[in-house]
């Protein structure tokens, strides 16, 4: 066992602790070596027990913490009703596609919505046009979805799909 002089902290190494007060060789100081307290493992345990559970509630709270992440980096999204995609005449006699769709705010926090960009695509995927326009509301609550409509003024005898974005806020 070891015991260290209070005054002048030179160490000893002593087979087994005494009972009875010592006298420090270097200084002259006399103390009373005090037993060093034996660890348990019933408190071994149970501090590792606890580490273990601040561990978990820490990476419960980390994971929890990213998935909100993820919804604040897409809290709106956008999407059409594509039995509300048809084709109407207008006053002039053209043949114009109507676009019926959705923005959801997928948050707890009320937002600001962005112009909505429909797009249209012939059979490859390429893009015959991208018409912007303004959402028929300025906020969206939080957890809610508001429609949108909107008349495309592309000719509809090449558009094979119907997609719609939110304009990036910068």
């Amino acid at each position: 066992m070891k015991t260290t002089c209070d005054f002048c902290k030179t160490e000893y190494s002593l087979d087994r602790m005494p009972n009875v007060p010592v006298k420090c060789a270097v200084c002259g100081h006399v103390w009373t070596p005090r037993r060093s307290l034996r660890q348990n493992s019933v408190l071994k345990f149970i501090a590792a027990l606890t580490a273990f559970a601040a561990a978990c509630i820490f990476s419960f709270v980390v994971i929890v913490g990213f998935q909100n992440d993820k919804s604040r980096q897409k809290p709106l999204v956008a999407s059409i009703n594509e039995k509300d995609v048809h084709v109407i005449v207008d006053e002039k006699g053209n043949n114009r596609i109507f676009v019926s769709g959705n923005i959801t705010n997928n948050t707890d926090d009320i937002y600001g919505l962005p112009n909505i960009i429909i797009i249209s695509h012939d059979a490859s995927g390429n893009v015959l046009s991208r018409q912007t326009f303004i959402p028929p509301v300025t906020l969206l609550d939080s957890r809610t979805t508001v429609t949108f409509n909107h008349v495309l003024t592309v000719d509809p005898t090449n558009v094979k799909r119907i997609s719609v974005e939110l304009k990036e806020i910068k």
